[in-house]
């Protein structure tokens, strides 16, 4: 007999929780946080902007197939195949640019065609991991969210131990720590699927993944019951109507056949009337996902909203600042850390915030004027010449304002999500609001061109 209680949710689900947003996102951080090795082998492909935009292209087609078909792949496939999935193109990405070194183009076309590939695989982890969140109490939703956020810093402090380990003056530099870098994103990721594999059939997990089901399973019991019912009563009525023909009619072998004919009949019926129930049924699953949909679509806009901000403006349009005269590389990796600790710390501020859509809808429309002072603080650097450590400030605001608002404005949808739906449908809220995440980043990458553009009229090159 099943629990009527959800069991104890214990510190170490929590740290679990945690994980698996590691894992969710680690593959993209990892290509993230390297573009700087990227854009050593390949400068023509522009990896500060190239990457994003497509590496979520084909992101973008899989999540709405995945949205749209709910049993496209199992929740399972989409967990371990997406994180079996970066572990794999964490080798062949970095590869592929090591072997083919200076030949450009070809660096280009290959390398390139990887990162879009790999971009169905951050398709099933995001829409896994977000699907499986959503079923869940809200603080296991922040812990994920937060765990996402985790992923980046995790790999800016690995990244930060090989910069200054070891010298990055030539090719065999920039190579040994590429490869120390993928080594160890590779080994984390592979602790995280070991934990997926072990806790996804442990009791606190199955039973809110069952309770997500227990309505649809109750419905379908109910119509099984309703058809069964059905057929008995017809049944029973083609066996008495039997009776009163032998009883008042002489057996004759035409009679039987007449008897037969319409007992063939009747099944028939009951045949074609099971049949349309189930085309019903399939049609009404079709409707409840609209319905789902529209229960939704604000969250789902604003979280687009947000990431789409984010992205014209991260990373292109804030990394490649001069931040208190350290190295290029030294100074974008901090920025991308900056950003990532207060991504962080805004996704655990969700905990202690009130849930509202009003609330973060304000956020999400207010942080639009970084639009303006990011780019503004290009000029002032370059164009106006303003001294460094000012501009530097500047740019240090900016980034802990923008990435604190990304991380309250994506958990809060997150959280919010799931409870506006009934229980069988709260994993399909969670990646509704991943496929609008995706898209976010897919339409903000595209406008980081225009942004890049702009900053490229009066761009200083960094010394």
């Amino acid at each position: 007999m099943e629990s009527s209680s959800p069991p104890p949710s214990y510190f170490s689900t929590k740290v679990i929780f945690i994980l698996f947003g590691v894992a969710s996102l680690l593959g993209w951080n990892a290509l993230l946080t390297e573009l700087g090795f990227f854009n050593h082998f390949i400068p023509r492909m522009k990896p500060y902007t190239s990457f994003s935009f497509l590496n979520y292209f084909l992101n973008i087609v899989f999540q709405f197939l995945i949205f749209c078909k709910r049993d496209l792949f199992s929740l399972r496939f989409q967990l371990i195949g997406g994180i079996i999935g970066s572990i794999v193109f964490l080798i062949l990405i970095p590869l592929s640019t090591i072997l083919l070194g200076k030949d450009e183009m070809r660096n280009v076309i290959i390398t390139g065609g990887l990162v879009v590939l790999m971009g169905f695989i951050n398709a099933l982890c995001c829409a896994g991991f977000f699907g499986l969140a959503g079923n869940f109490p809200l603080e296991m939703i922040v812990a994920l969210s937060s765990g996402q956020g985790f992923s980046g810093i995790a790999m800016n402090i690995i990244q930060y131990i090989c910069v200054f380990s070891i010298s990055s003056e030539d090719d065999k530099g920039f190579i040994i720590q590429g490869i120390i870098f993928f080594i160890v994103s590779i080994l984390i990721l592979v602790v995280c699927l070991l934990l997926l594999l072990i806790n996804f059939n442990k009791e606190y997990f199955q039973y809110y993944l069952r309770k997500s089901k227990m309505k649809l399973d109750s419905k379908t019991e109910s119509e099984k019951k309703i058809k069964y019912q059905s057929e008995n009563e017809k049944k029973m009525q083609s066996e008495n109507q039997i009776k009163i023909d032998y009883d008042n009619q002489n057996k004759n072998d035409s009679e039987k056949e007449i008897k037969i004919e319409s007992e063939n009949q009747i099944k028939k019926q009951s045949e074609n009337q099971i049949k349309n129930q189930t085309e019903e049924k399939k049609e009404k699953k079709i409707l409840n996902f609209w319905e789902l949909f529209i229960r939704v679509w604000d969250l789902d806009l604003i979280v687009l909203y947000v990431y789409v901000v984010t992205f014209a403006l991260f990373p292109n349009a804030s990394i490649n600042q001069k931040l208190f005269g350290l190295s290029p590389s030294l100074a974008s990796n901090t920025i991308i850390l900056i950003y990532n600790v207060f991504d962080t710390s805004g996704r655990y501020l969700v905990a202690a915030l009130k849930q509202s859509k009003k609330l973060n809808m304000i956020i999400a429309f207010v942080r639009s004027i970084l639009l303006f002072t990011l780019v503004f603080n290009y000029y002032c650097q370059d164009g106006l010449e303003w001294n460094v450590n000012v501009t530097s400030v500047l740019l240090i605001v900016n980034i802990i304002l923008l990435a604190s608002t990304n991380g309250i404005g994506v958990t809060m949808c997150f959280g919010l999500a799931p409870s506006q739906v009934e229980d069988e449908y709260k994993g399909q809220a969670g990646t509704s609001i991943s496929f609008f995440l995706i898209m976010g980043i897919f339409l903000g990458s595209c406008i980081a061109f225009g942004t890049t553009a702009i900053i490229d009229t009066f761009r200083k090159p960094i010394t």
